[in-house]
């Protein structure tokens, strides 16, 4: 005999799940507890600070790093001094950063192996395992805004206070950091939101080949509860948990926009004040 699965969906049946757990979670104050009778919240808590600390300084070294690389890159666009520029930043665009994750690894194994140091790689027990997640989850930030840095100078390039200044003497890199920099920082600001996108995107990715156990790694262990299916049993999915980093990972990128907006609104305000 040959077992047939049917999936048998129902709208009405869908529409009461919403309304029952809409009930639940008004009548408790709760939004449940997971498979591991958890409150809900009680690991939001746990796992968003935990990924916080490895998200918030990768993204302002993603930051500082892509503006220097940036300007290097528009700096060095000629000359063998090129190849560790915009070469550089193709680079880290081009390759998975899976791929660059696996290499790092390996190569650090390979020393380790040969006796140079000894170093704790994975998990998040000691205090140093954030550092690896933080400088592998800022790798292809920093090269999106080194490239983005790099085009809003070029652009900065062919207006008229630039050439004034460099026909008075005036050093070109004070002219970089000092003037056209900062006149590209509204233009930067464009992608503050890409930026936090990719860095939310890489985080599952980061945290789940350095086994750090943030909201990567568990947003993972909830889609995977169980590796088989049987015929009659409900999705392997934790919904608690599941709705409750959903909601996580949204109020994360509406503080993101909040930021966003007020950062836009302050710098078109500066830059209408010095116009005038």
């Amino acid at each position: 005999t040959i077992d047939h699965m049917v999936w048998d969906f129902s709208w009405k049946a869908y529409e009461e799940n919403i309304v029952n757990y809409y009930r639940d979670v008004k009548e408790n104050k709760s939004l449940g507890t997971t498979q591991f009778k958890i409150p809900v919240e009680s690991e939001l808590h746990h796992y968003g600070l935990r990924s916080l600390k490895i998200m918030i300084p990768a993204f302002f070294l993603s930051i500082i790093l892509g503006i220097i690389k940036g300007v290097y890159d528009y700096t060095y666009q000629k000359g063998p001094r090129k190849l560790f520029g915009t070469f550089t930043t193709w680079i880290g665009q081009s390759i998975p950063d899976f791929f660059i994750i696996f290499s790092i690894q390996t190569f650090l194994f390979f020393l380790m192996d040969q006796g140079f140091f000894k170093v704790d790689m994975y998990g998040d027990e000691q205090w140093y395992n954030i550092i690896m997640p933080i400088l592998f989850l800022s790798m292809y930030p920093v090269s999106l805004i080194a490239k983005y840095t790099a085009e809003a100078l070029e652009e900065e390039e062919q207006k008229d206070y630039i050439r004034t200044a460099l026909s008075k003497g005036v050093p070109r890199r004070m002219i970089i950091w000092k003037h056209a920099l900062r006149n590209c920082y509204p233009k930067l600001l464009l992608h503050f939101m890409p930026v936090v996108m990719t860095l939310l995107s890489a985080m599952l990715v980061v945290e789940f080949l350095t086994m750090y156990r943030g909201i990567g790694t568990r947003l993972l262990s909830i889609l995977a509860i169980q590796t088989k299916m049987s015929p009659g049993q409900p999705l392997p999915i934790d919904p608690g948990a599941f709705i409750g980093f959903s909601f996580l990972i949204i109020f994360v990128l509406l503080i993101v926009q909040w930021i966003d907006s007020i950062l836009t609104h302050l710098l078109t305000k500066h830059k209408e004040e010095a116009a005038s």
